[in-house]
């Protein structure tokens, strides 16, 4: 009996959708770039995760209510990922539920000021190649400053 319960309970997992068991796709701590969509680049910083669900999900009335609660900002600000939210926003134009992504803004007039926006919203950071910094002047073994007196 307790092999067919457990079977039971495996089966129910695997027909769990992976939707449910999938991860944000970023992590806390992750430098991010806020940009839109290609018709509207700038992005809405929600003051509550629960805001941005209800705009996103809303009526008319209900997200021209809603405004008052989001900052506008310019598409390519920085930010920092403070936490996410896997699937919590169900858009009623998209089919597959986005993420939410709780940001603190890192630079520019807005520095400092926390929110959430939606997982679509969040591109990745790249850090920039390292290059070896070049410096002026700089002496080098074969250098008069390195040579010796043999005398």
């Amino acid at each position: 009996m307790r092999t067919i319960n457990a079977c039971a309970v495996l089966l129910l997992l695997l027909l769990v959708p992976h939707a449910a068991l999938a991860d944000c796709h970023v992590r806390v701590n992750d430098r991010i770039v806020l940009y839109g969509t290609t018709d509207d680049p700038d992005v809405f910083v929600w003051d509550s995760r629960f805001r941005l669900r209800d705009y996103e999900g809303g009526t008319f009335d209900q997200m021209k209510a809603l405004l008052p609660h989001a900052t506008l900002v310019r598409p390519g600000t920085r930010a920092m990922v403070e936490s996410c939210v896997p699937g919590f926003v169900q858009s009623k134009y998209v089919q597959q539920p986005d993420d939410a992504v709780g940001i603190v803004i890192i630079a520019g007039p807005l520095r400092g000021q926390r929110g959430w926006v939606l997982g679509s919203a969040v591109r990745e950071l790249r850090p920039s190649r390292q290059q070896k910094p070049v410096v002026l002047g700089a002496s080098r073994p074969g250098s008069r400053k390195f040579r010796t007196r043999a005398r």
